[in-house]
């Protein structure tokens, strides 16, 4: 695709989000959502999940019906495509089930190991962040960048916690314990994209999680770079953990990480 195909494929991924984003609003705060847990008791996902979803795969199958695509609900669908989409049609889904408005969509196109765009609307606050891989990152038409913040002990800094944290000891309360009192400020969003886009745009200076897939991360790591942030990732045990800075507090967030004496990230 050329730069030209990306720039029209944005503005067609924004009317997608746009629409996607209005039906998940109708029915934020329903209680009656819940389809099953999946991972563990608290691991959800809703009817609104899979519909996302099926809207989602329905554009990518009208326009690009040979593409491949990587989505949380439906998995892997190989169509042997150097292009493979990663979707997340709700990343925060504990937080939508419970009418909570911080959630996401997260929609990307990676070209042979490169992401070339990445795209996350958040539908309660009607935010489209996007890049396209050189062309900078943005919030609906406004050019975006990560903070100036210099120090750990000034910044804010996000994470988040796997599903599975009453049982694995793989659970980040280790490196939260240590991280957190040298910090000016700690968020949990309880979504990756959110905390991404956070970082992107200079909300948060920092944010760290582990036991992650690709569809929570790839579009917005993306965003991240293209908006002059760090961004780390590894892959241990099976899932991937990430370190995201402004770029000026990396070595004193990864000093803290790495003093945990552990391997999980």
């Amino acid at each position: 695709m050329t730069t030209k195909d990306l720039y029209e494929l944005k503005h067609a991924l924004h009317d997608l989000c746009k629409s996607v984003g209005a039906y998940q609003m109708l029915h934020l705060g329903r209680r009656d959502l819940i389809i099953n847990a999946k991972s563990t008791s608290v691991d959800l996902v809703t009817e609104v999940d899979k519909d996302s979803e099926k809207k989602i795969i329905e554009f990518i199958h009208n326009n690009y019906p040979t593409h491949s695509i990587l989505a949380e609900e439906s998995g892997i669908t190989d169509k042997e495509s150097d292009y493979t989409w990663i979707i997340d049609p709700v990343d925060g889904t504990t937080n939508y089930a419970h009418g909570y408005p911080l959630f996401a969509i997260s929609i990307g196109l990676k070209y042979l190991e490169e992401m070339i765009i990445g795209c996350i609307y958040m539908p309660a606050l009607d935010e489209f962040y996007w890049s396209i891989k050189g062309e900078g990152a943005f919030v609906n038409e406004k050019q975006i960048s990560v903070s100036t913040m210099p120090t750990l002990e000034k910044s804010i800094v996000a994470t988040g916690f796997p599903y599975n944290k009453k049982t694995s000891p793989h659970n980040n309360l280790d490196y939260f314990s240590r991280i957190c009192p040298l910090l000016g400020g700690v968020r949990r969003s309880g979504s990756a994209c959110v905390d991404l886009v956070s970082l992107a745009c200079g909300r948060i200076d920092g944010y760290f999680e582990m036991s992650l897939n690709p569809w929570d991360y790839l579009p917005g790591q993306l965003i991240v770079r293209e908006a002059g942030g760090y961004c780390e990732v590894r892959y241990v045990r099976e899932q991937y953990s990430i370190v995201c800075t402004n770029g000026r507090i990396t070595d004193e967030l990864r000093d803290q990480i790495e003093a945990v004496g552990t391997e999980d990230y």
